[in-house]
């Protein structure tokens, strides 16, 4: 059966090579658009190593000032149809937004969007990523969702601002993220050419009842050559489950041929877990097409039991 598998999905590989896909189907006499990705991912680590990690559909639609956008989301599919080791499949709500653009410079977004804290966030889907692993702090420090309100401004073509609010339940689960019911936030993002860095501070409260701070910093420099990127973030709680820091910096240089080579090193604190340690991230990625990303690395903890290899292929349709 694996076997089986493998032997499609390098079919597909380049049955997508040869030509160019383009993203999406638009709906005929209508301004929405349907399309989605499939990640699948193989870690020898996990009781089923070989997972439909995401496979989700993405309905999309702009009409006048008012932007549409939906995802939807079936995680960690095994190959015998099992999600999580469990015949209930998981189906869940990543995005549903609907934004509205009040000027060329202001926009608001109701809805459940990525929280827009950091650069991680801002490239959810699988292909957008350089590894298919993601930094420590990425939905440990903060919320990766926000089901709220978001207002944007830009200030010019080189610095925005916005600011979200949430002050209820959310309306799907958080995924490999903390669980909230309110989250406050300010971000500023400065773009100059090749250059570009942010900033982001917020509280939140989980379902628990407790309350959380965090602040954050990131730098990208990306070049035709490489690109360098790194962030930090702390937090803050009376609750004896907080992450005092986490942070990592991430070379990705720019081969031929559409592949690149990716060094992370990250390090952090988590009370959560009793544990301070680094990791390391050795990866490859090639993009034979814009839709299409083959991935591997290796991921040396320097405390955990997690030294391992981690491979994925990515599809976006």
């Amino acid at each position: 059966m694996r076997l089986t598998i493998v032997y499609f999905l390098l079919f597909s590989i380049n049955l997508h090579a040869e030509t160019e896909k383009s993203y999406g189907w638009n709906i005929p006499n209508s301004s929405l658009n349907i399309g989605g990705y499939l990640d699948m991912t193989y870690d020898d680590t996990r009781i089923d190593d070989f997972l439909f990690n995401d496979i989700a559909m993405i309905v999309s639609g702009r009409q006048d000032r008012f932007d549409l956008l939906a995802e939807i989301e079936l995680s960690h599919i095994s190959l015998d149809g099992k999600s999580n080791q469990s015949g209930d499949i998981d189906l869940n709500v990543e995005r549903l937004q609907l934004s509205y653009a009040l000027s060329d410079e202001q926009m608001v977004r109701v809805g459940r969007f990525n929280s827009d804290v950091g650069y991680w966030n801002q490239a959810p889907i699988p292909i957008l990523q350089d590894t298919t692993t993601k930094p420590h702090f990425v939905g440990k420090l903060f919320p990766r969702a926000t089901t709220g309100l978001l207002f944007r401004q830009s200030i010019n073509n080189s610095n925005t601002i916005s600011f979200t609010v949430q002050n209820n339940d959310d309306i799907a689960h958080q995924e490999n993220s903390v669980e909230i019911n309110r989250h406050a936030s300010f971000s500023y993002l400065g773009v100059y050419e090749d250059f570009s860095w942010r900033f982001a501070t917020g509280r939140y409260r989980d379902t628990t009842g407790k309350d959380f701070h965090y602040t954050g910093f990131g730098s990208d420099y990306d070049t035709d050559i490489f690109t360098l990127q790194g962030e930090l973030f702390f937090q803050k709680s009376k609750a004896d489950n907080k992450k005092p820091y986490s942070g990592y910096v991430q070379s990705t240089w720019h081969l031929e041929n559409e592949q690149d080579a990716v060094v992370r090193f990250e390090g952090y604190d988590d009370k959560l877990l009793n544990i301070e340690e680094n990791v390391y991230l050795l990866g490859y990625v090639y993009r034979p097409t814009s839709n299409i990303s083959v991935k591997g690395e290796y991921i040396h903890h320097s405390k955990l039991p997690l030294n391992r290899f981690v491979y994925s292929l990515s599809v976006l349709f």
